[in-house]
């Protein structure tokens, strides 16, 4: 008796998404028959047709269409069963032209729905940076994506210039490559295009192995001249702990400043290692720039500082321990005097 109510909200939860699914079937076909791959600035003008599989569910929705030609126009012709066909882009409707060409339209509600919508694109195939890239022609969404077409755009110069560069590098795969130039010959640049990819990551990785190679030797030149300050620096501080400096006070002050810009450069030399681990070889460049400049001054500062230090002399010296160690043993005998008196009492 408890399981029976479960059987119509399983019945209902499958025509609901059976509904749902209804709704974004569509089909299309184009004027076009596109072909496996196009070069830059080639003009384009053609027409999809989409067709719903349900025309009544198909109205009283919101469509977006877009493409990446450049210079390009999207106009939607929208023919309902009964004949009637509305034009977007209207007035009311959102329409950009920028990088992408976008355009939002509404199709209201009808009696028998739609028969199918018509999308003609036009425009010129964008001059891409890259060797290879995927552009969108064509997209069209309503709550769910509904047609996607994609071509490949070729720059052949930059493919070129690419071979020729390899050819140089000291790491590149010369098989590897010979067999991408014979591809790029051949037209077949997809292939060539997946064959340049492994030769341009392996090509990185030898050149990122390098450059840190050259930036631990660099970092480890940094810490013997940061390690000869602090040699300094600790030998100062010695002779301020044991009492032998005539200028005490201001010895101490300056090697506080002192002692305080050697940490920031130490802490600096941290930063430039996790730098370097990271690959961000132009920053690092600049920190190297900055820690070079400020242990030069340091080690100027403190080699003048060193020349400023004024010892006390021995004798001097031996004369405040023998007062200290005078003042101890006055401190010892009154505090023996002290005892034996309340001994007395």
């Amino acid at each position: 008796m408890g399981r029976a109510p479960l059987i119509p909200l399983f019945c209902l939860l499958f025509f609901a998404l059976a509904s749902f699914a209804a709704a974004y079937e569509f089909d299309y076909s184009c004027s076009k028959t596109f072909k496996g791959y196009y070069f830059g600035s080639e003009y384009h003008y053609f027409t999809c047709t989409v067709t719903p599989k349900s025309p009544k569910l198909a109205d009283d929705q919101e469509y977006h269409v877009e493409t990446q030609l450049d210079s390009s126009a999207v106009v939607a012709v929208v023919e309902y069963v009964d004949g009637k066909k509305l034009l977007f882009p209207t007035p009311r409707d959102y329409y950009s032209s920028d990088t992408v060409t976008r355009l939002k339209f509404f199709v209201p509600e009808s009696y028998d729905g739609v028969k199918e919508i018509s999308l003609t694109v036009s425009g010129y195939i964008p001059v891409i940076a890259s060797r290879l890239e995927n552009l969108t022609i064509l997209k069209m969404e309503a709550e769910k994506e509904l047609l996607k077409l994609q071509i490949t755009v070729v720059n052949r110069q930059k493919f070129y210039s690419d071979i020729r560069y390899f050819e140089e590098a000291e790491c590149a795969d010369q098989k590897k490559l010979k067999e991408a130039k014979m591809l790029y010959n051949a037209e077949k640049y997809i292939e060539a295009e997946e064959l340049m990819k492994d030769i341009e990551n392996a090509v990185e990785e030898c050149y990122v192995s390098s450059r840190m190679e050259t930036y631990r030797a660099r970092i480890y030149e940094l810490k013997s001249l940061l390690t000869e300050i602090s040699r300094d620096l600790i030998l100062i501080q010695y002779r301020l702990e044991k009492d032998r400096i005539e200028n005490y006070e201001d010895v101490k002050a300056r090697y506080d400043e002192l002692q305080k810009k050697f940490r920031s450069i130490d802490e600096e030399m941290d930063e430039l290692e996790i730098l370097v681990r990271e690959g961000k070889f132009t920053a690092a460049d600049t920190r190297i720039v900055q820690i070079e400049s400020s242990l030069s001054s340091l080690k100027q500062e403190v080699e003048e500082f060193k020349k400023s230090i004024r010892e006390k002399s021995l004798i001097e010296a031996d004369l405040i321990i023998i007062a200290v160690i005078s003042l101890i043993a006055i401190a010892a005998a009154l505090i023996a005097i002290s005892r034996r008196r309340k001994d007395k009492w």
